[in-house]
């Protein structure tokens, strides 16, 4: 089973081989050696020279030196592990302080993970720079919610405000269509009990008036029976009496007093004006009646 190796250990191993200090801003060699940049920058005068390797010897393009990124981000952690929190989580292969963070896998790891760990060779970035960027991310993201929740209150205020102005409108509607109604049924109960009256009136007058030719009516009537047994009568007596007494009835029933043909036209008016009130059509609401 491998050794684990102490942070001690570590840092021993990232050293700079010229300045014998922990690298500080490392360039990583063609051979794949690191040093500082102020280091290579010592040994040549101009970046586009070459450069023999001070630790294999090896002849290199000073042209294609590369910042070794990752080994900047471990030499950082392990920078922070002295100042870290002794309540930091720890991490659990290692037990070194979790101070990287993993941007392929999306982990927090130690220095360790990051060099001979399972996420070498990885993108590996400072948790606190991590941190940094992910509260600004955080940042807008409150921001794009805190205004989209202002929109939606402001939404919702309007939403109120129509409901309370629809609510008022449509009660000071209803108190009109109700004054209105009764308004109009005030009228029609008016109009009806002047119709209902006018028409009792009217058939009082009419019924009276009938009564009254009925009256007379059944008067002739009477008289005309009599004058019909005289008639029989005087029909029946012998030529002599019948010649004598013929000179004293009257020539025709028109002879005798009105019969009911005299008020037929009077009754017939006074029904026409009873048809007339009956069906007088209703004025429109608002007009005088």
């Amino acid at each position: 089973m491998a050794r684990k190796m102490s942070v001690c250990e570590l840092e021993d191993q990232l050293l700079c081989p010229i300045c014998l200090e922990v690298l500080k801003e490392p360039l990583m060699l063609q051979c794949g050696h690191s040093f500082c940049k102020s280091c290579v920058g010592s040994l040549v005068c101009n970046l586009d020279q070459q450069l023999l390797c001070p630790v294999c010897r090896q002849a290199v393009d000073c042209s294609t030196l590369l910042p070794n990124v990752t080994l900047a981000c471990v030499i950082e952690a392990l920078r922070t592990m002295g100042n870290s929190d002794p309540n930091q989580e720890s991490c659990p292969v290692h037990n070194n302080p979790l101070s990287l963070f993993c941007e392929q896998d999306q982990e927090v790891i130690c220095g360790l993970c990051g060099i001979i760990g399972a996420h070498r060779q990885h993108k590996i970035m400072p948790v606190s720079t991590v941190y940094s960027r992910m509260k600004e991310e955080l940042s807008v993201l409150i921001t794009e919610v805190q205004q989209h929740k202002r929109k939606l209150d402001e939404h919702i205020s309007k939403l109120v405000n129509n409901k309370t102005r629809i609510t008022n409108e449509s009660d000071v509607f209803k108190w009109v269509i109700r004054k209105e109604f009764q308004e109009l049924h005030r009228y029609i109960d008016e109009e009806k009990a002047s119709f209902l009256g006018s028409i009792e009136r009217k058939a009082g007058h009419l019924i009276a008036s009938i009564e009254s030719q009925v009256t007379q009516t059944s008067a002739a009537l009477h008289k005309l029976q009599e004058m019909e047994s005289s008639l029989e009568k005087l029909n029946n007596e012998s030529q002599l009496d019948f010649i004598r007494n013929y000179g004293s009835f009257p020539s025709s029933p028109r002879d005798t007093e009105a019969g009911p043909g005299d008020r037929t036209p009077a009754a017939g008016a006074d029904q026409g004006q009873y048809r007339g009130a009956e069906q007088a059509p209703l004025p429109a609401p608002g007009q005088q009646p």
